[in-house]
C-alpha cells in the first residue's frame, strides 16, 4: 500500500490522471495480502462481526479495537479496496479562495477540504470517500462535480484548523437586508436582552443570513432547521422535496434559534411554546417575505421558515401548466357575473398561485375586487387586499360580512376552513358576487361532499357552484440528464400501461443537484357544474357518482393528466404513481 506526498496542484493532476479503478476487492483480502492480519484473525474478527444484530459493527472497527490494526493502516487499506488515492496533504498549499466553496460548518461536520477544482470538478479531501450524505452536500453547495482522495484524519483535522477556525471566516453578505417588518412593543428584561446581545453577534447574524440567501439562491420555498440530538439539520425544500444542506454544530441552536425570534419579532424568552411571526428580506431591490414558524421539540426548538417571493408569485394563467381544454373551461367560468369557483388541493400544490392568476385575469374587465387572505402573500395592485386577525377575532367569515356592505363585485376568500365561512360565500354568490376560494380537498368531486358537511344547502351550492380545480405540482424531468425510465411490473399494473410503452426521466447531474428534477408544473382535474352536475347535487348523491358524470362528460381526472404528462417526457412515471397513491 502507498501513501502519496502531495506538493501542489500539479501533483494532484497526476495522480488522479494516472489512478484507475480496479475490481473490487474485500477489505479483509486486502489486510491479508499486505500481511497486517493472517487467516486465523481475520476468521475471528469476522465471527465477532456477525454476533452483532444491530448490524453497525464494521470489520475495520473490530479490527481496530483488537488493536491488530491502526486506524492510519485501516484508511490505507480501504482506499485500495476502493481505488481511491490515499494522500498526505501536510506540505500541499491549498488556495485561500479555494476554501470559501466549502461552507464551515460542511467541513467541520463531515471532516472534509478542498484541494482543487480539476476538469470542472472539484477535489476534497475527506476520512470517509463512502460517506453520501457528505458528497451530496458538496456537490449542492459548489454545483460541481466531486472527486475524493482520501488522508488521515489527524491531517485532515490540522487542515481544518487552519483553514475553517471559526465562523469569522464567513464573508459578509452586504448585500442582504434581512430585517423585521414591525418594531418591538415593549421593552425586553434584562435576561431577553443578553440573549439578544448573544443571538446579535456577528456570525450568528451572518450564519442565519447565508442560510436564508442560499435558500433564495436556490429557489427554495422553506427552510427547515431541525435539532438532533447531536448536531443541527438544515434542509431546503426544492421542487416540494427536501434537500439536506448542512449539519451545525448543537451548541449554535440556542443563538441561532434566537436570532430569528428576533428577527420575526417573536418573545426570545419563550422556549416552551410555539410561536409564528414573519420578516422581510430586501436583495437587490426585490422584496421577499418569510413567514416564520417556530416549535419546540425534545431536542429544542425548530425553525420553518416560508420564503414567499413576491415577484415570482405573479404568473399569467396561460403559464401555469394547464392544458388547452382546461384553460378554456377555467376562462369561461371566470367570466361569469357571479358564482364560486374553488381551487382545492393540500399545501404547497399551488393554490395560491392559481388564484392570483385567476384575479389577475379578471382585473382586466376592472371590476371591484376585494381579497382576505391569511397572509397576504403577494401584493397586487388595483386590488384591495386584507388581512385577518386571529388574535383579534377578525376572521374570514367577519371579513366577509363587511365585505359584503362594501360594493364589491369579485371576493377572494384565502381559504375555507368553517361552516359560517361557506355559508358567507355562498351567500356572496347568490348576491350577484364573483367568488374565488381554495379549501383542502384531495379530489375535485370531494369537494362537493366537504361544503354538504359544512352545512350548505345542497339546492344552493348546485345554483352557486361553478365549478372546482383540484391541483397538485409535479417534478419535471431535468433535461440535461434525461433518459428511458426503467419502470416496474406492478407500477405498470397499477397504472394500466402497456408492458412496451417506454418514458423517460432524469438519472441525476449537476444541474439538477443530481435528483433528476429540475422545476415543477401544475396537474389539475377540473369538473365544470353543468345541469347534469347540479342534479347530483341536488340528490346528495355521492362524490364517485359525480366523477363518473363528469368522466363521462370529458373531464380529465389527476392521474389522466398526470400520464399525459409523462407520455410527452415531461415528467416521470414515478411522479404519477407518487400523485396517484398519496
Amino acid at each position: 500500500m502507498q501513501t502519496y506526498l502531495l506538493k501542489d496542484e500539479k501533483d494532484l493532476r497526476a495522480l488522479l490522471s494516472v489512478h484507475k479503478r480496479m475490481p473490487d476487492i474485500r477489505l479483509g483480502q486486502v489486510l491479508l495480502d499486505e500481511g497486517l492480519i493472517n487467516t486465523e484473525q481475520l476468521d475471528t474478527a469476522l465471527k465477532i462481526q456477525h454476533t452483532y444484530t444491530t448490524g453497525n459493527h464494521h470489520l475495520g472497527q473490530i479490527l481496530i479495537e483488537s488493536g491488530l490494526v491502526t486506524p492510519e493502516q485501516l484508511s490505507i487499506a480501504l482506499a485500495r479496496k476502493l481505488a481511491i488515492p490515499f494522500v498526505s496533504i501536510e506540505a500541499y498549499q491549498i488556495p485561500s479562495q479555494l476554501i470559501t466553496r466549502v461552507p464551515p460548518e460542511i467541513a467541520q461536520h463531515y471532516k472534509v477540504v478542498p484541494l482543487a477544482e480539476i476538469d470542472a470538478a472539484l477535489v476534497v479531501v475527506m476520512v470517509n470517500p463512502l460517506d453520501t450524505a457528505a458528497i451530496d452536500a458538496l456537490r449542492f453547495n459548489s454545483k460541481m462535480n466531486v472527486e475524493t482522495v482520501m488522508a488521515s484524519a489527524e491531517e485532515i483535522g490540522e487542515a481544518l484548523n487552519t483553514h475553517y477556525s471559526s465562523f469569522e471566516e464567513i464573508e459578509a453578505l452586504e448585500d442582504l437586508k434581512l430585517d423585521p417588518i414591525i418594531e418591538p412593543a415593549a421593552a425586553m428584561d434584562e435576561a431577553a436582552h443578553m440573549i439578544e446581545a448573544e443571538a446579535k453577534k456577528k456570525p450568528i447574524v451572518r450564519l442565519l443570513n447565508s442560510i436564508v440567501l442560499q435558500a433564495v439562491n436556490s429557489k427554495a420555498s422553506d427552510i427547515n432547521i431541525r435539532p438532533e440530538k447531536d448536531r443541527v439539520n438544515v434542509f431546503f425544500r426544492i421542487d416540494g422535496k427536501l434537500q439536506f444542506i448542512r449539519s451545525l454544530s448543537r451548541t449554535l441552536l440556542p443563538a441561532l434559534v434566537s436570532r430569528v425570534k428576533i428577527t420575526a419579532q417573536m418573545d426570545i424568552s419563550e422556549r416552551r411554546l410555539p410561536q409564528d411571526g414573519h420578516a422581510r428580506l430586501q436583495r437587490h431591490g426585490k422584496q421577499i417575505d418569510l413567514r416564520i414558524s417556530v416549535v419546540p421539540t425534545v431536542n429544542g426548538e425548530s425553525v420553518v421558515i416560508r420564503i414567499l417571493d413576491k415577484d415570482a408569485g405573479f404568473r399569467p394563467l396561460d403559464e401555469l401548466g394547464f392544458s388547452d381544454y382546461d384553460l378554456y373551461k377555467v376562462r369561461r367560468m371566470i367570466s361569469r357575473p357571479n358564482g364560486i369557483f374553488l381551487v382545492t388541493g393540500p399545501t404547497g400544490s399551488g393554490k395560491s398561485t392559481t388564484l392570483y392568476a385567476v384575479l389577475n385575469e379578471v382585473k382586466q374587465r376592472n371590476p371591484h375586487i376585494l381579497t382576505v387572505e391569511d397572509p397576504v402573500e403577494y401584493d397586487m395592485e388595483g386590488v384591495e387586499q386584507v388581512q385577518i386577525s386571529l388574535a383579534k377575532g377578525y376572521t374570514f367569515a367577519e371579513a366577509l360580512r363587511h365585505f359584503l356592505r362594501h360594493d364589491p363585485d369579485v371576493i377572494m376568500v384565502g381559504e375555507i376552513r368553517d361552516e359560517e365561512t361557506a355559508h358567507i360565500a355562498n351567500k356572496a354568490a347568490l348576491t350577484g358576487h364573483l367568488v374565488f376560494s381554495t379549501l383542502h380537498t384531495n379530489d375535485a368531486a370531494s369537494t362537493v361532499t366537504r361544503l354538504l358537511d359544512m352545512g350548505v344547502e345542497s339546492y344552493l351550492l348546485s345554483t352557486t357552484l361553478l365549478g372546482v380545480m383540484a391541483q397538485r405540482l409535479i417534478r419535471v424531468n431535468c433535461l440535461e440528464c434525461i433518459v428511458e425510465e426503467k419502470i416496474d411490473s406492478h407500477i405498470r399494473e397499477t397504472l394500466k400501461l402497456d408492458a412496451d410503452e417506454k418514458f423517460k426521466h432524469g438519472e441525476g447531474c449537476l444541474k439538477c443537484h443530481y435528483t433528476g428534477y429540475h422545476g415543477r408544473t401544475t396537474v389539475t382535474e377540473l369538473l365544470s357544474v353543468n345541469n347534469e352536475i347540479s342534479r347530483l347535487i341536488i340528490e346528495g348523491r355521492p362524490a364517485k357518482e359525480i366523477v363518473e358524470l363528469a368522466v363521462s362528460q370529458g373531464m380529465r381526472t389527476l392521474q389522466q393528466n398526470g400520464l399525459e404528462l409523462a407520455r410527452k417526457g415531461i415528467t416521470s412515471i414515478e411522479e404519477v404513481y407518487a400523485l396517484c397513491t398519496e
